[in-house]
This record gives structure tokens, sequence and C-alpha cells, in this order.
């Protein structure tokens, strides 16, 4: 693989999630250029705003960043393009230094709204992450991983 592109969808109205998923794309272009790609993009997109159906079917790599202070954007989380396509998809629920009790609910709707549209459970790759660098990069390492794997 000489190119990736990732579509990183932000709840622009949580400065947690704002703040992990420009971490977490720190961490996968790093990283990215570490496993030898030549060439690493990055498609931003509102999460709470309407995208037409063809606005990111490209990329393999889909990560959705909610954060815990703005929990109702969980709503906007879902499949994009064909469920049944080989898209790797990233839920994160982005949590301060002492994450409410209600942040692993949060995080298994998520998922829970992607697979009850159709894509696999081994095709989502859920975290609960604070805005640390080192966190947010091996989370972003891991990403990367298992889009690597064949």
């Amino acid at each position: 693989m000489s190119e990736a592109t990732v579509g990183i969808l932000v709840d622009y109205e949580s400065p947690l999630a704002r703040r992990v998923a420009g971490d977490v794309w720190s961490g996968l272009s790093r990283a990215a250029l570490e496993a030898g790609f030549k060439k690493t993009t990055a498609l931003w997109e509102s999460l709470r705003e309407t995208r037409g159906p063809a606005d990111m079917e490209g990329p393999l790599v889909h990560v959705f960043a909610i954060g815990q202070d703005c929990p109702d954007a969980i709503d906007a989380v879902g499949a994009i393009g064909d469920p049944a396509a080989p898209h790797l998809y990233g839920v994160i629920v982005a949590v301060p230094e002492r994450p409410s009790p209600l942040a692993g609910s949060l995080l298994y709707q998520g998922v829970e709204r992607l697979t009850g549209a159709g894509v696999k459970a081994g095709m989502v790759e859920p975290a609960l992450l604070h805005a640390i660098p080192a966190e947010c990069e091996r989370y972003a390492r891991r990403l990367l991983e298992r889009l690597m794997i064949p």
C-alpha cells in the first residue's frame, strides 16, 4: 500500500472530541509514515451535518469521534455506503480525566448503531480515549495494523 485515506467524522460541538480526533490523526499519520505509506490523507467531516451518500465512501477506515460532554451526537453514528463493504470503523468516545460511568454505555451505543446497520462487529474498533497524545497514538497504531492485515 502506498496511500491511505481516513474519514474522520467529529462532533465539533465537543471540545473533547475535537482534541482526541486531532491526536488520533497525528498518531495515524505518524504510524502510516513509519509503516511505509507514501501519502496519508484525512477527510474531515462534521458528525452532525448530513452527508451525501458518496461523500465519505472512498476511505477504508472511518473514525467517529464523540465526546462524553455531548452524548447526543451518538445518534449520528452509522454505516457509510454499503455496510457489507470492507470498511474498518473506529468509534471513539472522548472522555475527561475522570470519565462518567455512562461513557461505556455511550460507546456500546455507537457500536450497536453500526452493527444494527449491518456492519460486522469485527470491523468495529471501539475505544474510550482521553485527550492524551500517547493514548491516542496507541489507538491509531491499532487501527493501522488492522487495516494492513489481509
